[in-house]
């Protein structure tokens, strides 16, 4: 009996320590799963993480490109809007230097027709009708130069001013589309 008795408790502790090594190996196993799955989560999220940044790269330097692309091809169409209007501008001034080259040459037969005529001129009444005469036609000489030296400027300002005016508006376009 005395061998019974030891042998229960024997059996008895063999049985506890199975016991707990058995939910120590479960414990074990559960963990290594935890584990497992935590690993292959974060490895996942990781996966995720990198290929959403990818294409929020992708997406960003082809936003870029395209701004940088939009941008580089307003500044080409802005130097050739500012060479047009050198261009206009230049043709004005050459016209404006032709017209007052024109006035002088003209002027100047005109007054030495007049100094003729003063030379030539017997009486005071004669000097004082040619001297109304010449008053008379420098003033309408002067006042018919303004007016096409002034339509010479305008035409020079609104054809240089239209290709500004074009390019804006295709800029404005351009803002208000994007």
């Amino acid at each position: 009996m005395a061998t019974e008795k030891a042998t229960k408790p024997q059996k008895a502790a063999e049985q506890a320590i199975n016991t707990v090594l058995n939910a120590a190996e479960e414990m074990a196993t559960k963990s290594v799963e935890a584990v497992d799955a935590a690993l292959s989560t974060s490895e996942k999220a990781i996966k995720d993480g990198f290929e959403q940044t990818g294409s929020y790269v992708k997406d960003q330097s082809s936003a870029f490109q395209s701004g940088y692309t939009q941008a580089t091809d307003m500044a080409m169409d802005n130097l050739d809007v500012a060479f047009k209007v050198a261009k206009e501008t230049t043709k004005g001034w050459d016209a404006y230097s032709q017209q007052i080259m024109d006035y002088t040459k003209k002027a100047f037969a005109e007054n030495m027709v007049m100094a003729e005529k003063f030379a030539a001129a017997k009486t005071p009444e004669e000097f004082t009708q040619l001297s109304s005469e010449v008053a008379n036609k420098a003033a309408n000489r002067i006042s018919g130069q303004s007016s096409k030296l002034n339509g010479i400027v305008q035409s020079t300002a609104a054809k240089a001013a239209q290709p500004v005016k074009e390019q804006m508006e295709k800029n404005f376009e351009g803002f208000t589309a994007n």
